[in-house]
């Protein structure tokens, strides 16, 4: 749904309050407290008064949005600019479209991000490729100012006087993170970066979760959760991780230091999956911690899983108005 149809459909709070309600009571409107179908008229603030338990309650009372202060409205003019995103968007940005606060957007993404996450794909069957991704800075080269030959730092030094009698200084300043690591390496066994496994159903739905720790007993759960392993062949490169996994499905290695495809044997698709990633969070978030990194992981997951299927926004109401305990 864009923002005109928003718009259009939703003038008003009233219009909107309804449309979550519509989710939330299919079968009629009832008490979220006690349960009665003796409900009274509307207050002005689109709260519902109960004859039975003689309390008011909102269509949020209980829900994922319990207590939410923010318009519904809004709600929805939020879901439908972050799913409308297919590699996400700064918090920057949408908070530049609603016009609240940085910290109430930043709040408001995650919670939706929230939502994405409940989504829950059926089991992989097919053909199934599995792939692993690294997230976060690269390290930077570690030099030793020694290993500088000694007429190239008399000129830098010769540079760096002439440069602070005139009142430039090349001191870093609060904000530049350009700073050099010692002792990290890069690849697979980077400290600074953190595995992410991934599988893909050609032509299907998508799983990835942040695993810790790279091993073969991480991998071999990640697969006996979510793939149906009798009516599966499972495709992935040649890292020894993945060595034993035909213990428990049918498996292809395939090497990817000869060519990146034999006849269909590939895992061009899981690969697509993490260009999508790691386009947005270079492009769009730029840094993400480790604390969060589940979170923006299940956003792609979730638009990636829908990416057929023009009900990402209505998805995001469902599970907006369902049950807080869920």
């Amino acid at each position: 749904m864009n923002l005109i149809q928003i718009n259009d459909l939703f003038p008003t709070e009233v219009e909107a309050t309804e449309y979550f309600e519509s989710y939330r009571w299919k079968s009629g409107l009832v008490c979220s407290r006690c349960g009665s179908k003796n409900i009274g008229n509307r207050n002005r603030d689109n709260r519902h008064h109960c004859k039975a338990c003689k309390k008011t309650f909102s269509v949020t009372n209980g829900t994922q949005l319990h207590r939410t202060r923010i318009p519904l409205k809004t709600w929805l003019i939020a879901f439908a600019i972050v799913s409308d995103a297919k590699k996400g968007l700064s918090a920057k940005q949408l908070q530049r479209n609603l016009g609240l606060s940085y910290e109430t957007v930043w709040k408001m993404y995650h919670k939706i991000r929230e939502l994405m996450a409940m989504e829950k794909p059926a089991p992989l069957t097919d053909i199934v490729e599995m792939d692993e991704t690294f997230v976060g800075g690269s390290p930077r080269k570690a030099m030793n100012p020694s290993e500088i030959p000694t007429e190239k730092r008399k000129i830098y030094d010769a540079k760096i006087k002439q440069y602070k009698e005139a009142g430039v200084s090349f001191n870093r300043k609060k904000g530049n993170s350009a700073t050099t690591r010692l002792y990290t390496s890069r690849g697979r066994g980077s400290q600074m970066k953190t595995p992410v496994v991934g599988m893909v159903q050609r032509n299907g739905d998508v799983v990835a979760e942040v695993m810790g720790h790279l091993s073969y007993a991480n991998l071999k759960e990640m697969v006996k959760r979510n793939v149906e392993t009798s009516d599966t062949v499972l495709v992935t490169d040649s890292y020894r991780g993945y060595s034993r996994l035909n213990t428990i499905v049918e498996h292809i290695k395939y090497d990817h230091s000869k060519t990146y495809s034999y006849r269909g044997i590939n895992t061009n698709s899981i690969e697509s999956f993490w260009a999508i990633v790691k386009r947005g969070i270079t492009g769009q978030y730029h840094k993400v911690s480790l604390k969060y990194l589940p979170s923006y992981v299940a956003e792609f997951v979730f638009k990636y899983n829908n990416r057929n299927e023009d009900d990402m926004f209505e998805t995001l109401v469902a599970h907006a108005v369902s049950p807080l305990n869920r």
